[in-house]
């Protein structure tokens, strides 16, 4: 739908005339003009400033699954958060997410196909992105320009150039974008580094991250009959299939597959918690499981130049075994730790470091000992010669304290109300969007090695860089 000789004559107009001729110039550039998508409308909006009593209103965009995440768990959750719209180019998604938020909440909600219909009807604080990955840069770029914040499910993009996009319109707005890697809010991933890795250094110099995300199958849908699919309205917004709609993850053109859709996640967890970003990535992947387009088995080898010294990540996905599932480890010389979304948490000290040194941690109320033994004894391994080191003597965490914000939430909840929580003034965000860009490279970087045969491909630092 074309709103664009339909602009509320309310609504502020000080930029509007350089807002439709940079916007025209954009998407000349970006060839979406004439490409039959519709992905942007020019006019111009000044969100009003916040006070932290004030509510936010939000426009939700995606009705999927993840959309139905944020509408139905995160901000019913959340205080001073207000769903006011929603956007979907599905009719029944959109007309059901409203009539479900209704008999949830006892509040409605309007509803909208088009996007930038959406936005100048509506008086919007933010928006949350719960689309398909190619849509993201467009939406997100317009919405920051007319001065609404921004909160983008990631991958931020299935292209680098354009996820460099958004960074940099992240900067030169002021505006807020946090990207959805939940993680970052995640209570238990913020204590072990600020507190363990930061503050404590409990681990020594960490030397190695190894990492796994796999699965029994890759997730798909089967088509919804109630949907009704138009096929020219799907056109309209970049989809050439019926399939595509349902499982655009599968898609280059689209998506990232498994790399950006799961890998994305613990990636940014080696990066964040070595505090550096690879300088080479070496990664191999096929197909040969499912068939799809994208990769459904992949492994990668990235090398580190951390501040403590070099460092190795290793990381794969499996999509057609759920074997020992979804965690990511790192190892230190003075001890090593187990850390997922899931069950999988556990610590480990080196038995070279004296139960002594970690006393305190146990002190503090970091950490239970779950071991109750102080010393082990090397032992010979049968008739082999090979010589068996002492175990690691292992805990757990005690409680998360000692930090600035405990959420004591799902992390998809504690991530959406950072994001709230900045908007109104009362905190930073936890995971900006030119933090975010420097995942998106490597990951990238990932797709490209995969996508030639395995190579071996070296990064540069000014590649992280967002001007």
């Amino acid at each position: 739908m074309d709103n664009k000789n339909n602009l509320s004559s309310n609504k502020s107009q000080k930029t509007v005339e350089n807002t439709k001729d940079s916007r025209r110039g954009f998407m000349k550039k970006s060839g979406l003009l004439g490409a039959g998508l519709v992905l942007a409308n020019p006019f111009n909006i000044i969100a009003n400033p916040l006070t932290s009593a004030d509510e936010v209103k939000i426009g939700l965009v995606g009705c999927g699954g993840r959309g139905g995440g944020v509408a139905f768990s995160n901000i019913p959750k959340i205080p001073g958060s207000k769903l006011v719209a929603v956007c979907d180019i599905v009719q029944s998604r959109r007309e059901g997410f409203k009539n479900r938020y209704k008999n949830m909440t006892g509040q409605s909600v309007s509803t909208y196909e088009d996007f930038y219909d959406m936005l100048k009807k509506e008086t919007l604080d933010a928006i949350v992105l719960t689309t398909p990955d190619f849509w993201h840069m467009q939406h997100a770029v317009d919405a920051l320009e007319e001065g609404i914040h921004v909160y983008c499910e990631k991958a931020m993009s299935n292209k680098l150039e354009d996820a460099y996009k958004m960074a940099s319109t992240m900067k030169k707005t002021g505006k807020l974008l946090q990207i959805g890697r939940q993680r970052r809010s995640n209570d238990r991933y913020r204590f072990m580094y600020h507190n363990l890795l930061q503050k404590e250094q409990m681990f020594g110099r960490l030397t190695h991250a190894i990492g796994q995300w796999n699965r029994s199958k890759i997730w798909t849908q089967r088509p919804n009959k109630a949907d009704k699919l138009d096929f020219k309205t799907l056109n309209k917004y970049g989809f050439k299939t019926e399939d595509e709609v349902y499982n655009w993850r599968n898609y280059k053109r689209l998506g990232g597959g498994v790399v950006s859709d799961l890998g994305s996640h613990q990636i940014d967890i080696f990066n964040w918690f070595f505090n550096a970003y690879p300088k080479t990535v070496y990664a191999s992947g096929n197909n040969s499981y499912f068939g799809f387009e994208q990769a459904d088995t992949m492994a990668t080898i990235l090398e580190y130049d951390t501040p403590k010294g070099p460092a190795i990540g290793i990381y794969e996905n499996i999509s057609n075994s759920r074997a020992v599932g979804v965690y990511e480890r790192f190892v230190g010389d003075k001890g090593a730790f187990v850390i997922s979304e899931q069950k999988e948490n556990k610590i480990y000290r080196e038995s070279s470091v004296e139960a002594s040194e970690w006393q305190k941690y146990i002190d503090k109320g970091y950490l239970n000992n779950l071991a109750g033994l102080n010393k082990y004894k090397a032992k010979e391994s049968g008739d082999s010669g090979i010589k068996e080191t002492a175990p690691q003597i292992s805990y757990d965490i005690n409680e998360i304290k000692d930090l600035e914000v405990i959420y004591n939430l799902p992390a998809h909840t504690a991530h959406l109300m950072n994001f709230v929580e900045a908007v109104k003034g009362n905190e930073t965000l936890n995971y900006d969007a030119v933090e975010a860009y420097k995942s998106e490279v490597c990951i990238y970087k990932i797709h490209d090695a995969i996508n030639k045969g395995g190579d071996k491909i070296n990064i540069k630092d000014s590649e992280y860089k967002v001007g």
